[in-house]
């Protein structure tokens, strides 16, 4: 079974998706209304697979198919996620206590797991991340994989930045991630540039 909610959040609505594993997405949704449409879509694409997979795994010429999916949608199975970003928005919680499974390439799930270990209120530029990976020349590619993050705040992709400290990349879009940083504790250099909170 596949569960799916919009949460309202003082940013825009999210929607969440949670299979037996654990959540696999949490995404911005400024158009709320189409919330259903997009659950359907995020399941079909996150846990049946495709007819080149299905066919590949058949043997066969053409695919038998799709099997099917119980997707309901259940608010009641996101109440502590609702209470936990509803903490994280007010200032009183750092970190996430949810199950994630987050599904991608090994790459991508590289990546991921790195940014999931950024603390909160610091910043990593995307050269960075590659070079912590052991591919310094894969800095476009990190960043895609940050763009493809399906679980943003919990996987806390606007914490990585561009070159400089610039404001870059956002699925949410720079807006949100500007207000996600803010609220972390850093400030706005100029229009486009972050940097880190200083003392002196």
């Amino acid at each position: 079974m596949v569960r799916y909610a919009l949460l309202r959040t003082v940013l825009d609505p999210l929607l969440a998706v949670e299979g037996p594993d654990g959540l696999v997405c949490l995404e911005f949704l400024p158009r709320a209304w189409e919330y259903r449409t997009r659950a359907h879509a995020l399941a079909r694409a996150r846990f049946l697979p495709s007819p080149r997979e299905r066919e590949a795994k058949e043997g066969g010429d053409s695919p038998s198919p799709a099997p099917a999916l119980e997707l309901v949608e259940d608010a009641t199975a996101f109440e502590e996620l609702r209470d936990q970003l509803a903490d994280y928005f007010m200032g009183r919680r750092e970190t996430f206590d949810i199950a994630l499974d987050p599904r991608g390439t090994e790459f991508q799930m590289q990546v991921w797991a790195y940014l999931a270990k950024i603390p909160y209120g610091k910043l990593r530029t995307y050269g960075q991340v590659a070079k912590a990976l052991r591919k310094p020349q894969a800095t476009r590619a990190v960043g895609q994989a940050a763009g493809h993050n399906p679980l943003p705040i919990l996987i806390p992709c606007h914490r990585v930045v561009g070159k400089g400290g610039s404001l870059v990349g956002f699925a949410g879009g720079l807006g949100t991630k500007a207000r996600l940083l803010r609220l972390e504790g850093h400030t706005l250099g100029d229009a486009t540039r972050i940097e880190e909170p200083r003392l002196f």
